[in-house]
This record gives C-alpha cells, structure tokens and sequence, in this order.
C-alpha cells in the first residue's frame, strides 16, 4: 500500500494498514501513552491525525532501530 492520502483525519484500520500493526496494537499504544490520547467521533470512534501518524511513526522506526 502506498503513503496514505493527506486528510484532516484517519479512522484505525486506515492507520494499522499503513504502518503493518493491528487495530489492538494501535489501541494499546495509546492506553500505554506511547500515542497521544485520540479523539473521537460521536460514534466512539478514533480520529487520528498527523500528530497521530508521526508519533506512530516514530514507536515503529524507533522498535525497528531496536532491533538491529
């Protein structure tokens, strides 16, 4: 899959596709604090945003440096 298309926000499974992790971790990320806390939509939904997907970002390059 490609970088994801630039938007004001993006649902989980959008960003679990993206980045190769499940929804589970994503979630957990966050419960941990390793994400900043996420909105959500009426529904209960998460809106993540860029700040989301950077900091995203930054746990996989930083476990991928972990691992070499």
């Amino acid at each position: 899959m490609g970088p994801l298309k630039k938007k004001d926000y993006y649902w989980a499974q959008e960003i679990a596709d993206e980045f190769g992790i499940s929804k589970k971790t994503l979630f957990k990320w966050e419960s941990e604090g390793k994400i900043s806390k996420v909105p959500r939509d009426w529904r209960g939904w998460r809106m993540y945003n860029e700040s989301h997907l950077k900091q995203v970002m930054q746990i996989i390059e930083k476990k991928k440096r972990e691992l070499v």
